[in-house]
């Protein structure tokens, strides 16, 4: 009796350890997991801090800057460069939510002379952004990875480019992002209203 006594103690003993591992683990975990995320994280800022950003791809230069409504406090965007226009307040926010929360699938070791391999010796695409603070940063996109998913990119590159750097795999959405018309930069204009005037009545024979 006094061995399944122990036995059962043991047991218990053991159960008692299991729960606290896995209290424990349910605990850290969590955490874990969000500290996993923003170290996966391209860029370390919200998108309402950026207030001036530009890109600039092989076809066009464009600038926008954030403009503020002094009376309801609320902001839009404006296009300063190559015309100045309102923005597509959906086509910025597109861009500007993907720098926020983009993330990095992997990262590759390279050297400066494998630039050309990656596509990063001629950008598609390179977005600089300046926050409220003043910092800035930059994102250098290239060429397409082989699964079709993601682009090779650099995260706020040195100047001039050093012997050695990360090539990061960010989500192919950059290329949508980037690579627009011009037009769709630009707020769409509202189409004209129409002349809902009655036309004059034309005269009958008899009123000649």
């Amino acid at each position: 009796m006094k061995f399944q006594k122990n036995t059962f103690v043991l047991i218990a003993l053991a159960l008692s350890l299991a729960g606290a591992v896995s209290l424990l683990e349910f605990q850290v975990n969590p955490k874990e997991e969000a500290a996993q995320e923003e170290r996966q994280k391209i860029f370390n800022f919200q998108a309402d801090r950026i207030q001036y950003f530009t890109i600039k791809t092989p076809a066009n230069i464009l600038t926008f800057e954030r403009d503020y409504d002094i009376k309801g406090g609320k902001s839009s965007w404006k296009m300063k460069v190559p015309t100045e226009s309102p923005a597509n307040q959906a086509s910025v926010d597109f861009l500007l939510d993907r720098l926020a929360t983009g993330k990095i699938d992997r990262t590759i070791n390279a050297t400066s002379d494998r630039l050309q391999e990656f596509g990063l010796d001629k950008p598609q695409a390179t977005v600089t952004v300046k926050l409220d603070n003043q910092e800035t940063h930059r994102l250098v996109l290239g060429k397409t990875d082989f699964s079709g998913r993601f682009l090779y990119a650099l995260a706020n590159p040195s100047e001039p480019p050093g012997q050695n750097f990360s090539v990061l795999l960010v989500p192919f959405d950059f290329k949508n992002a980037t690579q627009r018309p011009l037009s769709e930069w630009k707020k769409a204009e509202a189409p004209p209203k129409e002349n809902k005037s009655k036309p004059s009545p034309v005269p009958s024979p008899e009123n000649k």
